[in-house]
């Protein structure tokens, strides 16, 4: 691999591979590295060691430590993905994290919710501190105050009403 790749401005079209990526205003369709770091730019797919966002934003990332603030990942997966005052489709991680932000799913050995919106939360261990909404939450253990939207009564609730009207409808 190349020792480091600064990258601004215009989007680069093809795998990129270097020790150290630096990103800055601009874009690379895939990229893989020892660390990555973006700032106020964009990559398709991304594999490394660690990856740091500020103001960017990642389709797929696999890594070690993922830290996003201020920005956004579709699909986030590694050994501690953070996110904070940002976006995430999902994240899987062994040590999540989710600060002031918004996620659609979050699932992990230990997740820790912040003052944040998520949809679905899944883990051994998760922690709910301040104000925060989740609408399922399905875990080993919670810390803090949670009120989940849909808890398991809920859901089986939810499931066999679904499946009454799906078998009334059936028969039309």
């Amino acid at each position: 691999m190349a020792p480091t790749t600064t990258t601004t401005g215009d989007d680069a079209t093809e795998t990129t591979r270097a020790d150290r990526i630096e990103l800055s205003q601009g874009g690379i369709r895939d990229a893989e590295a020892g660390s990555i770091s973006i700032t106020q730019g964009g990559i398709s797919t991304a594999t490394a060691e660690a990856i740091d966002i500020f103001q960017g934003g990642i389709g797929r990332a696999s890594a070690t430590d993922i830290a996003v603030s201020s920005g956004g990942v579709g699909v986030a997966r590694g050994d501690t993905v953070s996110l904070d005052r940002g976006f995430m489709g999902a994240a899987f991680g062994g040590e999540t994290r989710v600060v002031q932000s918004m996620a659609q799913f979050v699932g992990g050995r230990d997740a820790l919710i912040d003052q944040s919106l998520v949809m679905n939360v899944f883990g051994g261990r998760v922690t709910i501190r301040q104000p925060s909404a989740i609408a399922v939450l399905i875990a080993g253990r919670v810390e803090g105050s949670v009120r989940p939207i849909l808890d398991w009564r809920g859901a089986l609730a939810f499931g066999a009403a679904f499946a009454v009207v799906a078998r009334i409808l059936r028969r039309r």
